[in-house]
């Protein structure tokens, strides 16, 4: 897990950012456009991002139990 750890830490603080950015940019745009933008890009973005999370960890735990078999 120590080979994949500072990239999934990185993923989640991008993922953390852009999340804050979002909430902040929506007290400030707030519009059919933006409710727009929100469903077809955020929301979907989102999805994509838990997913990738969900990977990036099997991927680690995967890679993990690799080197203690050849161990």
């Amino acid at each position: 897990m120590v080979l994949l750890r500072p990239y999934i830490e990185q993923f989640n603080e991008a993922q953390q950012k852009l999340k804050h950015r979002w909430e902040t940019t929506k007290t400030l745009w707030n519009d059919p456009v933006s409710r727009e933008f929100e469903k077809n890009v955020m929301v979907p973005l989102g999805e994509q991002i838990r997913n990738t999370q969900r990977e990036l960890d099997r991927m680690a735990q995967v890679i993990e139990q690799a080197r203690r078999n050849v161990r």
